[in-house]
């Protein structure tokens, strides 16, 4: 019986909005660091027999120097420590052409005694006595990753307990623990269970159960408000842990992340200097302190539309980190735009445009990727 703890989607390097620290770096570039370092701590103080981390250590296959050093920190710590860990790769920090190099490889060279599987193919680890784990880190394609794991299945082994581990979008039934995110892999439920004793997960950034033998941890930092608990799940990010002889798998909070306050205000009898005041009422400052702030201006009229100041808005969460205000219009003229044009996104535009123009010495495809990405980045900011 062992006990391993799992540490899921870090991002290091991750930046978003335009706040800084007192050292004028990206504020939540700070706080991903930050949060890493948080969970290789509560993992330690775990007293694990080993340690997984799922993928997406960096936010990009080719990490900023600060990305690399502060995850190498992280690592050097469990080594010292003299947990077997075990790294795969996820879908952001594993390049799309596998000659331009992986950062885990440098990590492997520096870090002979932690193991590392980014190569595309599974890859057996016997991390611990009596147990085989089924290591699928990132692969080309859906296709590929299916492979991958039906080759795990077969190499399964009486004498162990069989944990998969892979870093992907998981389909159950009508429920999709997906992003529609850069080089996302999806796998339904069945593909995922080929017979293995455990199974977990990176990739998606809420703490969930998947199946009776299937689990994510969670990322270890707030990203956008779609990280916001839903039924029943944990209002903190945190580790995993998972006994291997009872099969029990624990959710450990880590405190401290960044926190998000989302808010609605009923515009629809109001004024503009009215909506200032409702604002003003809707939160503690203790309450918004730090937080990255959302607030929803509901059902406004046209002409207080044109005149509300929505920087004047956002003083009403006086210490907030980031304060996004989204005057929407009132129900009956969202329904004529609705009426009057079809839905789309940032992201299907932007294939839409690079469709219509030639495009001569670059690659085509990355373009696209990278255009997707952060139109998808900005839309899901704004939600």
């Amino acid at each position: 019986m062992a006990r391993l703890v799992a540490i899921a989607d870090a991002h290091l390097g991750r930046a978003h909005y335009q706040a800084v620290d007192e050292h004028g770096l990206n504020q939540r570039e700070a706080d991903f660091t930050a949060a890493w370092h948080r969970a290789v701590q509560a993992a330690l103080d775990l007293d694990p027999d080993a340690v997984l981390l799922l993928g997406d250590l960096f936010d990009a296959p080719r990490p900023t120097y600060r990305a690399f050093r502060e995850g190498a920190k992280g690592l050097r710590r469990l080594a010292e420590a003299g947990v077997p860990t075990l790294a795969i790769s996820g879908n952001h920090d594993t390049p799309r052409l596998r000659e331009s190099g992986s950062p885990y490889a440098v990590l492997a060279d520096a870090f002979p005694g932690l193991r590392f599987a980014y190569r595309g193919a599974w890859e057996p680890v016997e991390l611990l006595p009596g147990l085989r784990v089924h290591a699928v880190p990132q692969c080309s394609d859906d296709q590929g990753l299916k492979e991958q794991i039906a080759a795990a299945a077969d190499a399964r082994s009486a004498d162990h307990l069989n944990l998969l581990v892979t870093h992907a979008a998981v389909t159950v039934l009508a429920h999709r623990y997906t992003y529609g995110d850069v080089n996302e892999l999806e796998v339904d439920l069945a593909t995922l269970d080929a017979g293995f004793d455990r199974i977990l997960l990176g990739h998606f950034h809420n703490f969930a159960r998947v199946a009776a033998n299937a689990w994510y941890p969670g990322s270890t930092d707030t990203f956008t408000f779609k990280d916001l608990p839903q039924d029943g799940e944990p209002a903190v990010k945190g580790v995993l842990t998972l006994d291997t002889g009872s099969g029990a798998v624990g959710h450990h909070p880590v405190p401290g992340g960044r926190p998000l306050r989302s808010y609605r205000l009923d515009a629809f009898d109001l004024s503009a200097p009215e909506v200032y005041e409702a604002a003003a009422g809707l939160a503690a400052p203790e309450e918004t302190a730090g937080a990255v702030v959302r607030l929803f201006v509901n059902r406004a009229r046209p002409e207080v539309r044109r005149l509300v100041d929505r920087r004047q808005v956002a003083e009403a969460f006086p210490g907030a980190l980031v304060v996004t205000v989204l005057v929407e219009a009132a129900e009956e003229e969202q329904a004529a735009q609705l009426h009057a044009q079809p839905v789309t996104s940032l992201a299907d535009e932007w294939d839409r445009y690079l469709a219509s123009v030639p495009i001569e010495g670059y690659d085509r495809e990355r373009l696209v990727g990278m255009g997707r990405a952060f139109l998808q980045q900005a839309e899901e900011e704004a939600r």
